[in-house]
């Protein structure tokens, strides 16, 4: 064990005197945390949509139309949209600048159609360079337009009349027919108010959160989610950086003089294995108090993310000494070790968020420490012991290490 623990040490010592592969190591995975948490991160709490651009172009300009228009007046619309009266070539020059969602055309006739009862074409012209918000329009336009039918079918009648008033001068209008004619409106207006007011159905908006849960994303929120995946991955680079000692000693010659002292193969094995762990554990740790320092990111309990880093740490380590035992030199590991250290960020989670993945690449993931140690950090930050995460490193990681074991033996006598 003294024999075990001075070899740790020199190991230890050796690293730290040319630690510019490791510093590069660390200080990438910081960097890329705090672009992406920059770019992420809303700029303001107030996550409310801005009011959506649209052009009314106004063919008709009259009474129908105007009432149109002042639709879009109300405290509640002046909230969604915000309208801009123009005329068919300027709504389409701010639609092509990107200044409107949407061009509404009120054809001309409009009010005459209306009141004759004959079927009229609201145009929507939407932006075809936006998604969603042009499809807002044309919801909200095909709602008036059922509200604006139902209203004028229920007031046939009255439609008509009007029709008739706007045709004849006004001296030749029969006044004192208009009294019967409002009495027939006025309990039209009454029988539907008693569907109207009040209404049956009514909509409440309530704003709710899970318990614990944030009402918005703040930065450290994102710096929070993205650290650990980041920091899991550069882990490995480090380590099987760390780990490449076994190749480079049985390459050099050192291992061949090293084991003509008392010294064990087993013993140079097992201080192999603990420098990657040790490392590897040491490295996370850095990271968090980084994290926590300069972007202000929340682990969770301390108890739990130390438990979690160390199993972490300790599969990374015996991966890497399995993988050793198969490779012949320091050319072969790096270009091995490197394209296995990114498939298993990109399907582990550490490049892309796994829900946004197929299935099948979600299941690929699964077989990844990325997954497992990103999955076990979100617990922890939830208050959450990360039972699965911790068994599934923990016995991977000595399945891994039971193989190692027997084969770096066998390597060390060749």
């Amino acid at each position: 064990m003294r024999r075990l623990l001075l070899i740790l040490k020199n190991d230890i010592l050796r690293h730290l005197k040319a630690p510019v592969a490791i510093l590069l190591y660390l200080i990438i995975p910081i960097a890329m945390t705090g672009l992406i948490g920059m770019i992420f991160t809303p700029s303001s709490k107030d996550n409310t949509l801005p009011p959506i651009q649209v052009v009314l172009v106004d063919k008709d300009k009259g009474l129908a139309s105007r009432l149109f228009l002042g639709a879009f007046d109300a405290d509640q619309m002046k909230k969604m949209f915000q309208v801009t009266v123009a005329d068919e070539a300027e709504g389409r020059r701010r639609m092509e600048k990107g200044k409107a969602s949407a061009m509404v055309v009120i054809p001309a006739r409009f009010t005459l159609d209306v009141l004759e009862i004959k079927p009229v074409v609201l145009e929507v012209v939407k932006n075809p360079a936006e998604q969603f918000l042009p499809d807002v329009v044309e919801e909200f336009m095909n709602t008036m337009a059922v509200m604006l039918s139902g209203a004028i079918q229920a007031f046939e009648p009255e439609a008509r009349g009007i029709r008739l008033m706007l045709d004849g001068p006004i001296d030749a209008f029969p006044w004192e027919s208009l009294g019967p004619e409002f009495g027939k409106a006025q309990k039209k207006v009454v029988a539907a108010e008693k569907y109207l007011n009040p209404l049956l159905i009514r909509l409440q908006e309530e704003k709710t959160k899970a318990a614990g849960a944030k009402a918005f994303m703040t930065r450290s929120d994102i710096f929070s989610a993205v650290l650990p995946g980041m920091a899991v991955m550069f882990l490995l680079f480090i380590v099987q950086t760390v780990m490449r000692d076994i190749i480079s000693e049985r390459e050099d010659g050192k291992l061949r003089r090293m084991l003509t002292t008392p010294l064990r193969p087993g013993e140079l094995i097992g201080a192999r294995i603990a420098g990657g762990w040790l490392m590897g554990f040491a490295i996370l740790l850095v990271m968090a108090v980084f994290g926590t320092l300069v972007f202000k990111a929340y682990w969770g309990s301390p108890g739990y993310f130390l438990l979690l880093a160390a199993v972490t740490a300790f599969w990374t380590a015996s991966f890497f000494a399995l993988m050793n035992a198969f490779l012949k030199n320091r050319n072969q590991a790096g270009a091995i070790s490197a394209p296995v250290i990114l498939a298993f960020s990109v399907f582990g989670g550490s490049m892309l968020n796994t829900e946004a993945m197929p299935k099948a690449f979600q299941a690929i993931g699964l077989a990844t420490p990325n997954r497992w140690f990103i999955d076990g950090a979100a617990l922890v930050r939830e208050g959450r012991f990360p039972a699965a995460a911790l068994l599934v490193l923990a016995a991977s990681g000595l399945i891994l290490l039971f193989l190692a074991v027997p084969l770096l033996r066998r390597r060390s006598t060749v």
